[in-house]
């Protein structure tokens, strides 16, 4: 079996680190210096604003006030920050249409994991040695199941089955709100608030697991934060063994799928059969005009699960991909005052040189037409990819 393709890829996908994917170690740094700042900031001023509107107040026993702080802090430090980062994510991973970024788009998808796989498993190995799980190892976990997690999430973009954008944004938010509520199990000093957190744990039952610590094989470490560090990794290893299963059932089925429903940057698998005989320049479409069960990709299936097929070469709907043209159909629509147009000049506008007298363009598609543009290269209601014959 010939590999070179697969090391090809497995490099590009290690270059990754280094290049187009900073904004995600800028972001974390950033981020977490950022979040600390959040917190000492809101949690001053929130006590301040508390103190003039509900005046004293106590936490020990518990008093309607505090919980309405609680409940304050819980939008302002967990729930708010986390969809910031979804927003982040979501908004590096993906282009201004909303598919994922070319630099995702591997031919063998899995191979986008395999990097932080190992990082992982150094970090694995780390505490291993040490016997106990300090706080450079978690961060080191932390940042390798982030990895996982964010790779996870193109992966989940490329793949064909079970491809959900909003499943995979709501793993990057359940991570989030792990990690800034064990954040504010270990910082909430900085706002004056560790008598509420402790108090409001201990409420509502859930003190050991807030500040508890758990010691499984030799090794000891806080149990939030440990949870927090695992949550990325577990969800994202969750979501490829689902999707593996899903695609072995896509397999098994062959269902029609036409290639218009078929996302930007998505694989088009060759194990569904195409659901329209209108050619789209879905990657390399071939040249004898037949209609390939496949777009842009091997014939064999791919180890990855998710069905075969590469738009290595671009996609539909994608502005930036180079495409081979397809099938379009140009209408020409008369002028209103049609009768008082003398026969040279109705000659000359169905001629090469009226390019005034095309006026709409229909697409094959979606049956829907729209303004004429030279320049146009995507139907402006389907996307779909248009020819320039």
């Amino acid at each position: 079996m010939d590999t070179r393709d697969t090391r090809r890829e497995l490099g590009r996908s290690v270059r990754l680190l280094a290049d187009e994917e900073r904004w995600l170690f800028v972001g974390l740094v950033a981020g977490a210096a950022g979040y600390l700042i959040w917190l000492a900031g809101t949690g001053v001023a929130v006590s301040q604003v508390a103190d003039v509107v509900v005046g004293a107040y106590t936490v020990d026993p518990w008093s309607t006030e505090a919980a309405g702080l609680a409940a304050a802090f819980a939008v302002l430090w967990v729930l708010l920050p986390s969809a910031v980062a979804v927003r982040y994510v979501v908004g590096n991973l993906t282009n201004l249409r909303g598919n994922v970024e070319q630099c995702y788009r591997f031919d063998r998808p899995l191979v986008a994991l395999a990097p932080p796989l190992a990082v992982l498993a150094v970090a694995v190995g780390a505490g291993a040695v040490r016997g106990v799980a300090t706080w450079y190892v978690l961060a080191l976990l932390g940042v390798a199941n982030v990895l996982l997690l964010v790779r996870t999430v193109a992966y989940g973009y490329r793949v064909y089955s079970l491809s959900a954008p909003r499943l995979l944004q709501a793993l990057v938010f359940v991570s989030a709100v792990v990690a800034t509520t064990a954040t504010v199990s270990r910082a909430a000093s900085l706002g004056g608030q560790a008598a509420l957190v402790e108090a409001a744990a201990a409420r509502y039952g859930v003190g050991e697991l807030v500040f508890g610590e758990v010691t499984r094989a030799g090794l000891t470490a806080p149990l939030l934060p440990l949870v927090a560090v695992a949550t990325p990794a577990a969800l994202a290893l969750a979501y490829v063994w689902v999707q593996l299963f899903a695609s072995l059932l896509v397999r098994i089925r062959r269902p029609d799928v036409p290639r218009s429903a078929i996302r930007a940057g998505q694989r088009y698998p060759q194990v569904v059969q195409p659901g329209t005989t209108d050619r789209l320049a879905m990657g390399t479409a071939p040249d004898d005009g037949s209609d390939a069960g496949s777009a842009d990709g091997p014939a064999d299936a791919g180890p990855d699960g998710s069905d075969p097929g590469s738009d290595e070469s671009g996609s539909a709907g994608s502005g930036e991909d180079p495409v081979e043209p397809a099938g379009q159909t140009r209408v020409f629509t008369p002028p209103e005052d049609a009768d008082d147009v003398s026969p040279e000049a109705a000659s000359g506008a169905t001629g090469g040189a009226g390019e005034r007298a095309v006026k709409n363009e229909f697409c094959p598609i979606c049956g829907e037409t729209y303004a004429a543009d030279a320049d146009r290269t995507n139907c402006p209601n389907c996307n779909a990819v248009l020819d320039r014959d």
